[in-house]
């Protein structure tokens, strides 16, 4: 298997930008869904992290096998996953905030009762359908084991990332002025959408190669 450290990148950045576990209101509904955050704080990122792991991990393990079951070929879905991601890229972009197939919508709802870590913290805001959908494209935009490797890099690396954003850097996140957050958000929207039109342009030519 050789290894694209290009492809591994892009799909560690679009991986991150979608999924976006560091963003401060992510952090504040995280700090809002724990009873005791001094003593809770580690455990609690933990389980988000594993959340993560677990849902967008296994996404990118059997997601393929799924629609190889249905009858989807993969430079098509490819193609159609790219398209979406360009969408949700440009729609945050436009907004300077998440998109809803990134549960922007369950985002300003708050918690709600149950495990809130789960959902909605971790499903929809964090490994959402966006999530999924992009997790698939990227496994399926190589052949063989190359696109998984590329798409459970990137989970980890989402992963690590919600652990780390939840168990220290939480209360810094959340002094973040707004308009800052727009920015990078909106700034984070441009690379998305390149990258999902990349990943439909290289779909569209192995569909038709």
């Amino acid at each position: 298997m050789t290894i694209d450290f290009e492809y591994i990148v892009q799909a560690i950045i679009s991986m991150v930008v979608i999924t976006t576990p560091m963003d401060p209101v992510k952090v504040l509904f995280f700090n809002q869904a724990i009873e005791d955050p001094p003593r809770k704080r580690t455990w609690a990122a933990a389980r988000v992290a594993l959340y993560v792991a677990l849902i967008l991990g296994g996404t990118a393990l059997v997601g393929q096998q799924a629609l190889n079951l249905m009858g989807i070929d993969l430079d098509a879905f490819s193609v159609v996953g790219g398209l979406i991601i360009a969408l949700m890229g440009l729609e945050m972009l436009a907004g300077g905030g998440g998109s809803r197939s990134q549960g922007e919508d369950q985002r300003k709802a708050g918690p709600e009762k149950g495990d809130a870590l789960l959902i909605p913290l971790t499903l929809p805001l964090i490994a959402g359908p966006g999530g999924m959908a992009t997790t698939i494209t990227i496994a399926a935009g190589r052949s063989g084991w190359e696109g998984i490797t590329a798409a459970l890099i990137g989970v980890g690396v989402v992963a690590l990332l919600a652990f780390v954003s939840y168990a220290v850097l939480s209360e810094a996140f959340t002094k973040i002025r707004p308009a800052t957050m727009a920015i990078v958000q909106r700034i984070g929207g441009l690379i998305l959408a390149t990258i999902g039109f990349q990943m439909l342009l290289g779909g569209l030519a192995r569909f038709f190669g």
